[in-house]
C-alpha cells in the first residue's frame, strides 16, 4: 500500500467497532428470539461481538476495497454481510462435525440451525445496503450476485467433504479442503474489490488472492488440529477425517482404546500414548507437516504458473 492508501486505512479497533455497530443495528431489526441466537453466535470464537474480536473477513473485504481504490467506509455493509455469512458457514460446519455442543447448550440444536439460516438471510439483504453508503446500484447488484454464487460454491464443497467415501490421496484431500474454503476467501476479496472497481482482470487477481489465502488458512488449521497438544478432542481428528495431514500419513483416527487418552491430553494431561515422549511426537509432527507442505507446493505449482502469467500480462 502507498502512503495515500495507508492514510485511508483505519485502526483495527475502529474497523471492528464500525462493523460491530452495524451488526447490533441488524439485531435490533430482527425478531427477539432469533436475535438472541444470532447474538450468541456472533459473540463466540473471536467473532465481531466477542470480548476479543478478530474479524478477519471484515479486514479482507475492507483491505481489498482500499487496495482497489475505494474507501473502507464504503465496504462496511459488504464486510458485515461477509461476517454474517462466515459465521453461518462456521456453525453449519460445526454441526456437521459434531462440534456445536457449546453453542447448542443454551438454545438447543434446532434453534442453532435457525440462527445460522437467519445469518445467511441477513447476509443476502445486508449487502444491498451498500447503496446507502454511496455504492452505485449496479455495483450493489453485482455484490449480491457474487455473494450468492460463491456461497453456493462453498456449500457444494462442504457437501463433497461430507461424502462417506473418504479420500485416500493427499491431492484429493487438498482439493476437498480447497473446494469448501477457497470460495469463501474469493468472496471476501471480490466483495471488497468489486465495491471499488469493475476491471475483470483485476477482479480475477483478487479472486485468486482470496482463494489462496483461505485455503492456506484451512490447511494451517488442519495441521494444528492434527498436531500433538492441538485440538485432539475434535471429532474429525479422532475419527480420521480426510484432512490433508491425516490422509497423507494414512491416519484412520485414534484407536477406540486411545480416544479417552486423547481427550485427557486436550484437557491438560500430558501423559503420552504407548510410551512416546513429547520430543518424539514433536519430531513426528514436524516430519508430517514438512510432507504436507511439500505436497501443497506440488499441488499449486500449476496454479502459481497461471497467476505469474497473468501478472506478467499486466506489466
Amino acid at each position: 500500500m502507498g502512503d495515500e492508501t495507508l492514510a485511508d486505512w483505519p485502526p483495527s479497533a475502529a474497523l471492528c467497532s464500525a462493523v460491530a455497530e452495524r451488526v447490533v443495528t441488524l439485531l435490533g431489526e430482527t425478531g427477539d428470539d432469533l436475535a438472541k441466537v444470532i447474538r450468541l453466535i456472533m459473540s463466540s470464537e473471536h467473532r465481531v461481538l466477542s470480548n476479543d474480536p478478530r474479524p478477519h473477513s471484515s479486514i479482507v473485504v475492507s483491505a481489498t476495497c482500499v487496495s482497489a481504490g475505494g474507501t473502507w467506509q464504503s465496504a462496511l455493509w459488504p464486510a458485515v454481510a461477509m461476517e454474517c455469512a462466515m459465521a453461518a458457514a462456521d456453525v453449519f460446519d460445526d454441526i456437521a462435525d459434531g462440534e456445536a455442543a457449546a453453542l447448542a447448550e443454551k438454545f438447543g440444536p434446532g434453534a442453532l440451525v435457525m440462527g445460522a439460516a437467519g445469518l445467511l438471510a441477513l447476509a443476502a439483504g445486508v449487502v444491498l445496503r451498500a447503496v446507502d453508503d454511496g455504492v452505485p446500484e449496479r455495483t450493489v447488484v453485482d455484490l449480491a450476485r457474487l455473494l450468492s454464487a460463491d456461497l453456493v460454491q462453498a456449500a457444494d464443497g462442504q457437501a463433497r467433504s461430507l461424502s462417506p467415501e473418504a479420500s485416500l490421496d493427499a491431492v484429493d484431500a487438498y482439493q476437498l479442503a480447497a473446494a469448501k474454503s477457497g470460495p469463501l476467501g474469493s468472496l471476501a476479496a471480490r466483495l471488497g474489490a468489486r465495491t471499488a472497481m469493475d476491471d475483470p482482470q483485476l477482479l480475477q487477481a483478487y479472486t485468486t488472492y482470496g482463494w489462496h489465502l483461505a485455503v492456506y488458512s484451512q490447511l494451517l488449521n488442519d495441521a494444528r488440529d492434527a498436531a500433538p497438544g492441538g485440538s485432539t478432542d475434535k471429532p474429525d481428528v479422532r475419527a480420521g477425517s480426510p484432512t490433508v495431514p491425516l490422509v497423507y500419513v494414512c491416519s484412520t483416527g485414534a484407536p477406540p482404546e486411545l480416544r479417552g487418552e486423547a481427550l485427557l491430553e486436550s484437557r491438560g494431561d500430558r501423559t503420552t500414548s504407548r510410551g512416546a515422549t513429547p520430543a518424539t511426537r514433536r519430531r513426528g509432527v514436524a516430519r508430517t507437516l514438512a510432507r504436507v507442505l511439500q505436497s501443497r507446493a506440488h499441488i499449486i505449482s500449476r496454479e502459481e504458473g497461471e497467476v505469474d502469467g497473468f501478472l506478467r500480462s499486466r506489466e
